[in-house]
């Protein structure tokens, strides 16, 4: 996309001109006349996959474990830690439950519903040519907003991203998994600040039983990264689906389009 890149740029007129570039795309993969499995065949790229859903389930279940390992660490009160960098990180990582499981909930609703959608999705689109009644217009646009607001999770062409994983949240796991790699969780040495030494040099004064308790938790870590990063894949995907309705709408309600 060339408009879009964080789920906030979803808007009227970026979804205008997006939807442009997507039409062209659209006619050439799924030209006229549109059948179910052709529709079928091109929406299945956007569903979301078992996978998907149990990397979200996986990390959720691990933000407390995790939390509690780190405050395990503060409580020991070794000198080797860092109180303030230890409360840090368990503040990032309460951070993600919330939206985490909003995310989730909404990946299994979006699951339930897409195939269904999809297989009424042809005969809804080519309907739109032949309303002849204020009626079957109104029935049609019902249902056409109804799988948007679903979709977007809001009556607005725009993405509801508030409560779920976005940008914020995997910005915050992706500098949390860095930082831990990089000793964040280690108090360092005023000597060590100032020749600005690196980690690799700084871990051999570190006992390797510490080193291991905080490479563990960074492995879990990373498995809440990953669940974090499929929960904002699925939400950006769902954008771009929603982006491709709107293009096989206009298509289907423009004079001369074929």
């Amino acid at each position: 996309m060339l408009y879009i890149h964080q789920l906030k740029d979803l808007t009227q007129k970026s979804a205008d001109i997006e939807s442009v570039f997507i039409l062209r795309e659209l006619k050439q993969k799924t030209p006229q006349p549109l059948t179910e499995l052709k529709i079928m065949n091109y929406f299945s790229l956007f569903f979301v996959s078992e996978s998907e859903k149990n990397a979200m389930n996986r990390a959720y279940g691990l933000i407390d474990a995790v939390i509690q390992d780190i405050i395990q660490l503060g409580k020991l009160e070794d000198p080797d830690f860092e109180p303030i960098n230890l409360q840090r990180a368990i503040s990032m990582l309460k951070e993600i439950p919330d939206p985490l499981i909003n995310n989730l909930n909404y990946a299994k609703e979006i699951g339930a519903w897409q195939e269904e959608m999809s297989k009424e999705f042809a005969p809804l689109l080519n309907s739109i040519q032949h309303l002849s009644s204020q009626q079957e217009r109104v029935s049609c646009n019902n249902k056409l907003n109804a799988i948007f607001e679903k979709m977007l999770r809001t009556k607005d062409m725009a993405f509801n991203y508030r409560d779920v994983v976005y940008e914020a949240q995997t910005s915050r796991m992706a500098n949390l998994h860095e930082s831990l790699s990089r000793g964040f969780l280690f108090r360092t040495l005023l000597e060590e600040e100032i020749k600005k030494s690196d980690f690799n040099i700084i871990k051999h004064r570190i006992a390797p039983s510490k080193l291991e308790a905080v490479e563990r938790i960074n492995a879990r870590v990373a498995e809440i990264k990953k669940g974090v990063d499929a929960a904002y894949e699925v939400n950006m995907r769902m954008l771009v689906w929603g982006l491709n309705i709107y293009a096989y709408i206009k298509w289907m309600t423009t004079p001369g389009q074929k």
